[in-house]
């Protein structure tokens, strides 16, 4: 049939309400072919089970069906059944054909037939294929037999740029992004301002200071100014200091790497945008980022590992995909952001060479006093690089968003530029096994990888996981749980890189477009919510997939604003029926803060103890197999899993863990990160304490403690020793039991002053 320059899943619905079957088809079978979101493809095949009987083709609805029931959907499932015995009853003849046009095989000869692991790259099908067939591997033997890391498959030799994307969603990102951030680093400000005025008025010989009281809002906004206008080459001075960065010419890259010249050439004189001065860092660590303020002061750097440990191919879409930010000008506000959070960050860093110097040069100075003297230096150098780390991570919160948001765009671009969508995702995935591999061999995450995470194409913490596992279990099964738990788009909002899974997604259906096979076999991507009553449901049922805290912050907050609702309601009918004993609820804040409280503490109680189920023999798991662990797609945060893991704990060490941050368990099968919690919290961490469990890193330990699946699995510590019984334990069941009684008795006194 002919094909239809711009196909829409519209113009084919209505030319089968119409009955004109041959237009229906020609656009719902174009759909088919170009359109990468899932729930439109299965619209348009479903409406070609309609459209093909009618114009004489029911083999090919048949076929249609049968292969729609694999689709992840049970309804879906339901429907293609039910439809294909309906054909099957009215069209006898056209069931006998096990193979048609449109390149469907029933599944029942698919399994007697055997599949070919390997391919022509640039074999195609046939021109009526509707939906992409993907790729099969064979059974799993019953005894583990080490599987081909890379498929290498191909890329195609001729391609038609794909559709550009509306960008106002990205837009709309970016300036929620950008009013947050601001406010944010308003209120900061305000906030330090104020508590360092506060300290002061209450010591002695001490005046607060009378500018601290002013409107920081000018002040704030003048500053990002002149950062916005420097950033470029304060970012350089940045990384050249701390990181080696070096300069990379043109010349130099095309040397080794002639594609990835090429590319860069290629999309700059496309879209008309100045060359980009290209840079290196000398780390063994596969990271790539772009900064800059305009596109004439954009600067691209790659690191020299993911230089030597990528190739050409995949080095190209890397690039490609950096001048896709560029493109899209998100790296403009993405360099502000983290050029502003680095200062926090770089203070954190330089605070226990700072320490050191100044420990030595007072020791000189006053050597009687060397005892007391290095506690109380430790003490104060330690609370301010605490709190400085805090201070970075609460800045780099808004930015989550957009450096979620971002990278599905420049992919695309990436892909559209190269036409090598396998090429991304080995790219993606080699990027994860050099960082991963950075981590263990440094034995911890270094400062470039944490302090730039959101700049990098894949996150460290993605990597811990992905880079781990992957010799003995395959990708597939380790990304199946970002394809296919339904909340997995709630877990994500504290990541600052989009589930691996769910964007290597995208370069599959982008194989399929082109005709390729795909890099990897990924499950269909399972929708957050089809519809209002299944949100609803989820949101009911959150305290079963979300981590104790938010659950029950989640609950707190409902229960407070529906009684809020409830007495507001009371207190105005009360008003107007002049009831004046009740007239206050309308208005009764406090209270409402109360209920919100005790609701809150209420669930804490309720569930705590199925969040933390008591570690037994009988439950517990001894050395498992993490790959297994991980590789289980239906699991959430409180389907605890409690285990004894041996292994060398890795992280840093000294006042740069005090909180605990880069703690990370790498056993025989793999790195897990892991969670310790005083009886106090994080602020529990600060104070003074027998053995902390930075000193522990680099040894062997053995951690007892609940295994979590999220997006970023870990374990919640209960112990942690070492071969000489040393102990450390983890209190985050107390400080959650003291956190919920505390805002009990909060409660209690807000309601006992509405009393009074």
């Amino acid at each position: 049939m002919a094909s239809i320059p711009n196909p829409t899943l519209a113009a084919g619905l209505e030319a089968l309400k119409q009955g004109n079957y041959q237009d229906a088809i020609a656009h719902l079978e174009g759909v088919c072919e170009m359109e990468l979101d899932d729930s439109i493809v299965t619209e348009a095949s479903q409406s070609l089970v309609q459209a093909y009987p009618k114009h004489g083709q029911p083999e090919k609805a048949i076929a249609l069906c049968q292969h729609l029931r694999e689709h992840p959907d049970p309804q879906i499932q339901e429907w293609a059944a039910k439809t294909e015995a309906e054909l099957i009853t009215k069209y006898p003849v056209a069931a006998k054909s096990p193979t048609d046009a449109t390149g469907f095989t029933p599944l029942e000869d698919q399994a007697s037939s055997p599949l070919k692991l390997s391919r022509k790259p640039n074999q195609t099908a046939s021109s009526s294929s509707l939906l992409p067939v993907p790729y099969s591997p064979p059974d799993i033997p019953t005894l583990y037999t080490p599987r081909p890391r890379w498929r290498n498959c191909g890329r195609a030799q001729h391609w038609h740029p794909l559709k550009s994307p509306k960008m106002e969603r990205l837009w709309l990102v970016a300036i929620t992004v950008a009013i947050a951030f601001f406010w944010l680093l308003r209120l900061s400000v305000e906030f330090a301002m104020e508590t360092i005025n506060s300290i002061l008025v209450e010591l002695p010989w001490f005046q607060p200071f009378q500018l601290l009281y002013r409107d920081p809002t000018l002040a704030v906004g003048i500053t990002i100014a002149i950062l916005f206008i420097l950033s470029p080459w304060l970012m350089d001075g940045l990384l050249k200091q701390f990181h080696g960065l070096e300069p990379l010419s043109l010349t130099q890259l095309a040397s080794r790497h002639p594609e990835s010249a090429k590319v860069i050439q290629k999309v700059c004189r496309k879209r008309r945008l100045p060359l980009p001065s290209l840079k290196v860092l000398p780390t063994d660590a596969t990271v790539a980022l772009t900064y800059g303020n305009l596109p004439r002061t954009a600067r691209i750097v790659v690191s020299q590992g993911l230089l030597d440990q990528l190739k050409d191919d995949e080095i190209a879409n890397i690039y490609a995909g950096q001048l896709g930010h560029i493109i899209n000008r998100d790296f403009i506000l993405m360099s502000l952001g983290v050029l502003i959070i680095q200062i926090p960050y770089t203070i954190y860093w330089q605070i226990p060479q700072w320490a050191e110097k100044l420990k030595e040069l007072l020791l000189v100075k006053l050597p009687g006093a060397r005892g007391w003297l290095s506690a109380i230096l430790l003490g104060i150098t330690g609370t301010v690089a605490s709190l400085c780390y805090s201070i970075y991570w609460v800045l780099s919160l808004p930015l989550l968003w957009l450096s979620r948001a971002r990278v599905y765009y420049s992919d695309r671009i990436a892909i559209s530029t190269t036409g090598n969508p396998n090429g991304l995702t080995r790219a993606l995935l080699k990027i994860a096994l050099g960082i991963s591999e950075d981590i263990q061999i440094s034995g911890q995450t270094s400062g470039l990888l944490e302090s730039f995470d959101v700049l990098l194409p894949v996150g460290y913490q993605q990597a811990i996981v992905i880079g781990s596992f992957s010799p003995t279990t395959p990708f597939e099964d380790i990304l199946k749980w970002d394809c296919t738990n339904p909340y997995r788009y709630w877990l994500i909002i504290n990541s600052a890189h989009p589930l691996l899974g769910e964007r290597l997604h995208l370069p599959k259906r982008y194989a399929h477009f082109l005709k390729l096979n795909p890099e990897l076999d990924l499950p269909a991507l399972i929708p957050a919510s089809r519809n209002r009553a299944e949100f609803f449901s989820k949101l009911s049922n959150s305290y079963k997939a979300l981590p104790l805290l938010q659950s029950t912050l989640i609950f707190g907050v409902i229960m407070g604003a529906a009684l809020r609702g409830i007495l507001w309601i009371i207190g105005k009918l009360s008003d107007l029926f002049d009831i004046w004993q009740l007239i206050w609820l309308h208005n009764a804040n406090s209270f409402i803060d109360a209920c919100i409280l005790i609701a809150f503490s209420i669930s804490v109680f309720l569930w705590i103890n199925n969040y933390f189920p008591d570690l037994k023999p009988t439950n517990i798991g001894t050395d498992p197999d993490l790959g297994d662990y991980f590789a289980t797609n239906a699991t959430l945060p409180p389907d605890s899993r409690p285990v004894i893991l041996s292994g060398k704990l890795l992280g840093r060490s000294g006042l740069r863990n005090w909180l605990g941050q880069d703690l990370i368990l790498q056993t025989s099968t793999g790195l897990v990160r892991l969670n310790y919690c005083s009886y106090l919290g994080p602020l529990g961490n600060i104070l003074p304490q027998p053995t902390r469990v930075s000193n522990l890193v680099n040894q062997n330990v053995i951690v007892t403690g609940w295994f979590r699946r999220g997006v970023n699995p870990w374990i919640d510590i209960e112990t942690i020793s070492i071969e000489d019984d040393k102990v450390i334990r983890s209190y985050y069941p107390i400080w959650i039991t003291i956190l919920a009684t505390v805002a009990a008795l909060s409660g209690a006194y807000l309601i006992f002053q509405v009393g009074a």
